[in-house]
């Protein structure tokens, strides 16, 4: 009954409310949340981890700007396109820019001149002249010196690079001395350390996470919930047994051996359980299964998904609110048709070119394509 009013509350409040406006917030949230997330796994420098959850903040940011009409509050999405740049900085195979010479720090340096205004001037400074220095640095490392010197010509023409560090790495370059004091002193675990401090301070000032202190919160209640119901169940086992409940429970155990006994050999029910959600189950005879595991499309090859997906094909799945998003924002990237290289650019899990096609279909029918 309880549940019921709350239920009605709710939804009486909800339509006295602005719908839209509530989304926005909830999308604020999931933006904030996804976020910290992100700032986590640079931290923990877990690049796998972190593009993915870059995937799903991107699309929920452009469909928070695309229905508010208003840019990304917070400089949130600057901020991950430098997180991005960076955790991907020693990777030179890796672009960001259409220009296959600009490598991930090079094109980390206009993205930070950006922020200059939500960092501290000393830390944007340092940040600055660590980014310039292991753009050549990268190279260097990598034995590109012909990159290198790109990068170097790149950087005197595109940014302010004081005359004395210039001095530097030309020498650094033309001697290829990737030992040398400079490199020695200004290192790539330094300029991840300093983002780390920015990211700290940026958080403290400017981000919210009521996702994260509401579960927080769940967790905290939960556990709290599982110590108590451990320690009551400690005491029921400390307390003795009373004569009585010992005769009791003897004679309730005689009781069962007599049921036993006069139970028929003939079994009339079957003990398999059957799934809750499937009735139908019950009535077909059951094969030996095989636990099917969920396989990275990325890392499968083309047979192994086909089975996988051939396999699961039976059992539909509905379409999340966060997959619909990233749907939408994959055929404004890449145009309708493209399906295979949406597949690609977004986490569909046991999704495949014809679900997305037919879910496309579905989103236009009910008028949600843009």
């Amino acid at each position: 009954m309880d549940t019921e009013c709350a239920s009605h509350e709710i939804s009486s409040s909800t339509e006295k409310t602005n719908v839209v406006e509530v989304d926005s917030v909830i999308q604020t949230w999931m933006v904030d949340y996804y976020f910290a997330t992100l700032c986590r796994h640079f931290k923990a420098r877990s690049g796998p981890e972190f593009h993915k959850a870059l995937k799903i903040f991107e699309a929920l940011v452009d469909e928070l700007e695309s229905c508010s009409h208003r840019s990304d509050p917070s400089s949130q999405r600057t901020i991950c396109c430098l997180l991005a740049r960076v955790i991907d900085g020693e990777q030179l195979d890796v672009h960001y820019d259409r220009y296959t010479q600009i490598t991930p720090l090079m094109s980390a340096l206009p993205i930070w001149e950006t922020l200059k205004e939500v960092a501290d001037a000393d830390l944007h400074a340092k940040i600055k002249t660590l980014l310039i220095v292991q753009s050549v640095a990268v190279c260097v490392n990598k034995g590109n010196l012909k990159l290198a010197k790109e990068t170097l010509q790149w950087l005197e023409k595109e940014t302010e690079i004081p005359e004395k560090l210039q001095g530097k790495l030309t020498a650094i370059v033309s001697k290829k001395d990737a030992f040398g004091p400079l490199l020695m002193n200004l290192t790539f675990n330094q300029l991840l350390e300093n983002v780390d401090v920015f990211l700290d301070a940026f958080s403290l000032e400017s981000s919210s996470v009521f996702l994260l202190e509401a579960a927080s919160k769940v967790v905290e209640a939960r556990h709290e919930r599982s110590e108590k119901t451990l320690s009551e169940q400690d005491r029921s086992e400390r307390i003795p047994s009373s004569p009585e409940s010992i005769k009791t429970e003897e004679n309730e155990a005689q009781e069962d051996q007599l049921v036993l006994n006069m139970r028929h050999k003939r079994k009339l029910l079957s003990k398999q359980t059957c799934d809750p959600w499937k009735p139908d189950t019950a009535k077909k005879e059951r094969t030996k299964r095989t636990s099917i595991c969920k396989i990275s499309r990325r890392s499968s090859s083309p047979s192994e998904l086909q089975s996988n997906v051939s396999a699961t094909s039976k059992t539909r799945r509905k379409w999340t609110a966060i997959e619909d998003r990233m749907l939408k924002t994959g055929v404004k990237k890449h145009g309708e048709g493209n399906w295979s290289t949406i597949l690609n650019d977004f986490e569909f899990e046991n999704r495949t070119g014809v679900n997305l096609k037919d879910r496309w279909r579905t989103l236009k029918r009910k008028g949600q394509d843009f």
